[in-house]
C-alpha cells in the first residue's frame, strides 16, 4: 500500500473481475455488474463482449501469452471461493462481516440478501477508503448496517479500531482479505492476524489468498511472477510477502489461527476451470487459504 493516495492495484483487480463477465464463456463464475459504477470512464468504455473476430484473436492472444487470463482467473476464483465461504458462515450463524484491504469491494452494494442482523465492516487504508467512498457519491449500501473502518496499519490498531466500529469480540466474524498478503512482509501479515484474533469469538474464520516464492516453478510462472513483482513496485506497492504453504501455517498457528483448508493452483483448476474452454486460467503461484479460531 501506497503512503498516499489510493491503492493503484483495488482498481485492477476489480477491473479483471467485471472484465470476466465479458471475455469468458458461461457458466461466469462471478458476476458483479455493481462495479461498474465504481470505475472509471476510460474503463467502463471497455466493459462489453468484444465482437466475435475481436473474441478470436483475443482467445489467440491469451493462450499464446497467458498472463492476462492467469491474473483474471486468479481474482475471479478467489472471489468465488471467498463468496462460498461467507455464505457457509451466515449458514452458521455468524453475523459479523469484516471486509480487509476492501478496496473496491461490493459486498455491501449487492447483498441486501444478508439476513437483518449482519453487520459489513469495511475496512481499509484512509486514503484508499475515502476514495472509493468519492467513487460511491450519493448511492446508498444494499447493508444498512455498513461500518466503514479506515485504519492505516503501520499508525493504528486494527483491533481497537473494530471494537470503536462496534464489532463484538464476544461473537464470532467472518473476515475476507483478498488480494494484499504478498504487498505485506511476513511480520505485517503476522501483526493483521494477531489483531484480528484479539477480537474474534472461537468459530471466527478469515479467508486469504497467498502467492508463493518463484523457486521451484516452471520458467513461465517464474517470468510471469517476476514481472508482476516489476509491475507493482513500479507502483509503489512491491511484493513483500511471498510465502511457502508451510511457513503461513506457521505464521498463522503463533497468532492462534489453525488452517482448516488450503487450495493449491491445481485444485483450484480441478474445481472450477475442469472443462471449461475459454483461456481463464490460474497461477501457479497463487494460493487459497481458510483459518479458524480455536
Amino acid at each position: 500500500m501506497r503512503p498516499t493516495g489510493p491503492s493503484r492495484t483495488a482498481e485492477g483487480a476489480a477491473f479483471l473481475r467485471a472484465w470476466h463477465a465479458c471475455v469468458d464463456e458461461a457458466p461466469l463464475l462471478w458476476e458483479e455488474p455493481e462495479l461498474r459504477a465504481l470505475l472509471r470512464p476510460a474503463l467502463r468504455a471497455v466493459l462489453h463482449p468484444p465482437l466475435p473476430a475481436a473474441r478470436r484473436a483475443l482467445r489467440i492472444r491469451e493462450r499464446l501469452r497467458p498472463e492476462t487470463a492467469a491474473l483474471r482467473g486468479q481474482v475471479v476464483l478467489r472471489s468465488r471461493w471467498a463468496e462460498d465461504a461467507l455464505d457457509a458462515a451466515l449458514e452458521r450463524g455468524v453475523r459479523q462481516l469484516v471486509v480487509l484491504a476492501a478496496g473496491l469491494d461490493t459486498l455491501a452494494l449487492r447483498r441486501g440478501d444478508l439476513p437483518a442482523a449482519a453487520v459489513v465492516f469495511e475496512v481499509d487504508h484512509p486514503a484508499t477508503q475515502a476514495w472509493k467512498r468519492a467513487r460511491l457519491g450519493r448511492r446508498p449500501p444494499a447493508v444498512p448496517a455498513l461500518r466503514w473502518v479506515p485504519v492505516d496499519f503501520a499508525r493504528a490498531s486494527l483491533a481497537e479500531a473494530l471494537r470503536t466500529a462496534g464489532l463484538d469480540p464476544e461473537r464470532p466474524l467472518f473476515a475476507s482479505w483478498l488480494g494484499c498478503s504478498y504487498y505485506l512482509p511476513p511480520a505485517a501479515l503476522s501483526r493483521t492476524l494477531g489483531e484480528l484474533a484479539a477480537v474474534a469469538a472461537p468459530g471466527s474464520e478469515v479467508v486469504l489468498d497467498f502467492w508463493t516464492p518463484g523457486a521451484g516453478l516452471p520458467i513461465p510462472q517464474r517470468l510471469l511472477l517476476a514481472g508482476l513483482s516489476v509491475a507493482v513496485a513500479l507502483q509503489q506497492e512491491p511484493l513483500e510477502g511471498l510465502l511457502a504453504p508451510e511457513a503461513l501455517d506457521a505464521l498463522a498457528s503463533a497468532r492462534g489461527w489453525t488452517v482448516t483448508e488450503r487450495l493449491a493452483p491445481e485444485q483450484q483448476r480441478d474445481r472450477w476451470l475442469a472443462g471449461r474452454t475459454d483461456t481463464l486460467a490460474v497461477p501457479d503461484f497463487a494460493w487459497l487459504a481458510r483459518l479458524r479460531r480455536a
